[in-house]
This record gives C-alpha cells, sequence and structure tokens, in this order.
C-alpha cells in the first residue's frame, strides 16, 4: 500500500511532465533513505515491522511514499499554480498526518527524545531542500539548452 497508492497517483502526473520522474523522484529518494537510515542507526525512531537488515525497513517510504509526494509536491508549485505559502503548508500537514497516523498505529516509534516537532522540522527542511533543489535544476536547463549537435 505504501508503494502503490502514491505511485498510481504520481504516475499520473510523470505521463504530463516525464521531466519530474527523472530529476525529482531519484533526488527525494536520496534524501529519504539517508534521513531514515540516519534517524535508525542513531536510535531516533525504529519502523515496525522490523527486518534484519535496516535498510529494509524503510524501503515503501523511501522509494514509495516520499518520492511521490515529492513530485505531487514539485508539481503543484511549479505545474499547478498553487501558491507557495499554501503548498507548503498542504504538504506539511499531509506528511505529518502520515506520521501520526503512522504513530498511532505502532508503525514507528520515537526514541531519545524524538517527537513529532523534530519530525515537522524535518520534513518543512526537506521540502526547502527540494524546491531549492528543482528550482536551481530549473534554471540550469533553460540557461544551458539541451540539445543534439
Amino acid at each position: 500500500m505504501g508503494f502503490v497508492v502514491p505511485w498510481t497517483i504520481a504516475i499520473l502526473i510523470c505521463r504530463r511532465v516525464p521531466l519530474l520522474f527523472l530529476t525529482v523522484a531519484p533526488f527525494i529518494s536520496l534524501i529519504s533513505i539517508t534521513c531514515n537510515q540516519l534517524g535508525m542507526e542513531i536510535g531516533f525512531w525504529t519502523l515496525h515491522p522490523q527486518t534484519e537488515l535496516l535498510i529494509f525497513n524503510s524501503v515503501n517510504i523511501d522509494f514509495g511514499f516520499n518520492p511521490a509526494t515529492g513530485l505531487l509536491f514539485i508539481y503543484m508549485i511549479y505545474f499547478g499554480q498553487w501558491k507557495r505559502w499554501r503548498t507548503y503548508l498542504v504538504f506539511l500537514l499531509i506528511l505529518n498526518g502520515a506520521e501520526l497516523t503512522a504513530l498511532y498505529l505502532d508503525k514507528v516509534r520515537y526514541v531519545h527524545g524524538w517527537n513529532i516537532f523534530f519530525t515537522f522540522i524535518t520534513y518543512g527542511i526537506g521540502l526547502i531542500i527540494l524546491d531549492l533543489y528543482f528550482n536551481l535544476l530549473n534554471k540550469s536547463i533553460h540557461r544551458f539548452k539541451l540539445e543534439k549537435r
């Protein structure tokens, strides 16, 4: 579910703007893997069910939910004509709502002082980094015309 549902929605967007799939999805997956692995290794949170290999605990999140959400986020800012502040607000609420649901269902457990406020800040920083990345990428593509010679 954490992989199929988000990507079903994201594929509809990718058909309209294929560049998003090639640029945003790998970038947000890298950020997601890095943050989740660091958080689990340091011991700020654990995901359930647990597997022997730590990296498999968050595979649906790292390659499903987070990249699909990142695609939707960028699409709404750059192609959906949503105001930037509104997009940030909606996506921070969606991401933290999903996190609270996971906490309630015991799919994630915070330890060593980690809490939902830190998660909110982490998601906010991640969205800002993604927005800056796509903005710079967009400017670079327009500045250097990629044409076949």
